[in-house]
């Protein structure tokens, strides 16, 4: 369904590290606000995915699944086999799931 054929890309690292990186600070310290930094990261992937002309794929999510954008929709997707379900997202609706705990990346064990 989505390509997996994906070149490497600097500032879509740089993307995805920030909006993991987000997402770390606030497991660890819910009180600081991070809103900012999600849509900054989550618009900066929106905007390659627009450029290139390609689906994104953002992170494995925890326990299973994929967190992609979807540059023809323009929405952000959850993946999900083990249920077996696709949710599709605005960036806002994305961010505040990801503020209530879910579609939570793998995290290494040490987070």
């Amino acid at each position: 369904m989505i390509s997996l054929e994906q070149q490497h890309d600097p500032w879509l690292d740089l993307a995805r590290d920030q909006l993991i990186q987000a997402l770390v600070q606030y497991k660890h310290k819910p009180y600081l606000p991070v809103w900012g930094e999600l849509f900054s990261a989550l618009r900066e992937i929106a905007k390659l995915g627009e450029r290139k002309q390609e689906n994104i794929r953002i992170y494995s999510v925890y326990p299973s699944g994929t967190l992609w954008y979807v540059f023809r929709e323009k929405q952000y997707l959850a993946d999900l086999p083990e249920p077996g379900i696709t949710i599709s997202l605005t960036q806002e609706q994305l961010i505040d799931a990801l503020l209530q705990g879910s579609f939570a990346p793998r995290f290494p064990d040490s987070c």
